[in-house]
């Protein structure tokens, strides 16, 4: 149990013990997991093949040593470890229903992958999600590499085009969403039409991520969304091979409608048509603190430079 646990990091490994300290319960286990524990899910590997489920126990990124990846961990029991991000954000199925994160809660990714999946948190607009998504945090453990990336070498499922004419990741909150925060934090998005996608009235946290190679826009802010960004680094965008279709944007950041953003600490570069575009017509929409835009096409374009580092929100 230490072996595999001390991968999500030693602060989960005393949170875990001092709440089955205080709750007067301790379980002395193989699993992986235990109550209160974030929904975890599984790394992979891309050889053998990608979209291969069944592996050598404990090989490719087979966190809880049972010989299965993929979507073949998504169903094999209720043990809260999935082997694709998606399952793990819903309910649960088959014989893990119930044990997912239901769209509220933690989602760690506790092991190195590439994951080929369009991410979708929020509610139901009949394209997933649920009735009434609450606080999601979708992360990878400190020294994880989690790629969410459209395209698969060798595209063995012939889901690479259908991956890059979507986002990477979409987070669209309607209802309460002035109290529901989404958590991105330690992720890699790439080759998608737009890599992270804050929609209708949504409030988004990206930290320490890498946004690159996606087509149109690597983040986009729009309608009445707020998305601060910290510690990352968006590139690259309109420069995603191969070459389907032709960009239109090719933004880093572009904020739409009233979209807001507040970004610090963060590279914006080589985005071929503009690095950090406000376009909702108020500059006050787009504030920045120690942000570096380099070698874009247009570097920043109606935008707020703050030099005090507790700028309103």
């Amino acid at each position: 149990m230490s072996k595999k646990i001390a991968n999500v990091g030693r602060t989960s490994v005393f949170g875990l013990l001092a709440a089955a300290l205080l709750s007067g319960v301790f379980y002395v286990s193989t699993s992986k997991v235990s109550a209160n524990h974030p929904v975890l899910v599984e790394g992979n590997c891309d050889s053998p093949v990608p979209g291969t489920t069944l592996v050598s126990p404990g090989t490719c990124g087979d966190y809880d040593g049972d010989g299965r990846i993929g979507t073949a961990e998504d169903t094999d029991g209720a043990d809260r470890i999935f082997g694709t991000i998606n399952a793990a954000l819903g309910p649960g199925t088959g014989a893990a229903a119930g044990t997912g994160a239901n769209f509220n809660g933690s989602i760690m990714i506790v092991g190195d992958g590439r994951f080929a999946e369009s991410i979708y948190i929020g509610e139901n607009f009949g394209t997933g999600g649920s009735a009434a998504p609450g606080n999601v945090t979708l992360e990878a453990a400190p020294g994880v590499s989690a790629d969410i990336d459209a395209v698969l070498q060798g595209d063995p499922a012939g889901g690479n085009g259908l991956r890059q004419s979507q986002p990477g990741i979409t987070v669209s909150y309607l209802t309460n969403a002035s109290n529901r925060v989404v958590t991105l934090r330690n992720l890699t998005v790439r080759n998608f039409d737009t890599g992270i996608w804050a929609n209708n009235a949504s409030r988004v946290f990206i930290d320490n991520c890498r946004v690159e190679n996606n087509l149109n826009f690597g983040i986009r802010v729009s309608n009445t969304s707020r998305a601060t960004v910290i510690n990352s680094k968006v590139s690259a965008t309109g420069f995603r091979l191969p070459v389907t279709v032709a960009a239109t944007n090719a933004w880093g950041i572009g904020l739409e409608q009233s979209g807001q953003a507040r970004i610090a600490d963060t590279t914006v570069t080589h985005n071929l048509g503009g690095g950090i575009i406000n376009n909702t017509g108020n500059a006050a929409n787009a504030v920045l603190y120690k942000v570096g835009t380099y070698f874009n096409g247009t570097d920043t374009l109606a935008v707020t430079i703050n030099e005090n580092p507790n700028f309103a929100k």
